[in-house]
């Protein structure tokens, strides 16, 4: 249960980009990763246990961004408990408006009440007070890192 699925819902990419310096710290500490940019369900098998590392950005009025509304889709057409699924979730946001990381948010409230499990607590990251997110990320891996140790032993 090694393997970290990422998934990443990014607008402007930027997102895209505190998911690829996740990814080199989490392959630093010989975690396997699959980078999803374009998340797509039927790629994952939930049959088997999963870890999901989720970076998503909020869009619009609360939205999710484009890349990831089919995956949304699928999920939420999946008649089956999620109970297999563990999963840490950052969101990028700005505080200034009213939805901030709204998206990150509801994706949480969605993937809990369909039984996954949050691994940690999900980081909210302010563009405002942070124009480097992945530096803010960076902080906060390694406590992602120490409960997935403790998740896999």
């Amino acid at each position: 249960m090694s393997q970290i699925e990422i998934l990443v819902g990014s607008t402007l990419g930027g997102t895209e980009y505190v998911a690829e310096a996740a990814q080199a710290l989490l392959e630093e500490a010989f975690f396997d990763t699959d980078m999803h940019l374009e998340p797509d369900l039927n790629e994952m098998s939930l049959q088997e246990e999963q870890i999901w590392l989720v970076f998503l950005s909020t869009h619009g009025a609360g939205d999710y961004p484009e890349n990831f509304k089919d995956f949304m889709e699928q999920l939420q057409s999946v008649n089956a408990p999620l109970d297999g699924v563990r999963y840490a979730l950052v969101g990028i946001g700005d505080s200034s408006y009213d939805t901030f990381c709204e998206a990150a948010k509801n994706f949480d409230y969605i993937l809990e009440e369909m039984g996954a499990q949050r691994i940690g607590e999900r980081l909210e990251i302010d563009v405002v007070d942070h124009a480097m997110p992945e530096d803010r990320m960076a902080d906060w891996i390694p406590l992602l890192i120490e409960d997935l140790n403790e998740l896999i032993d």
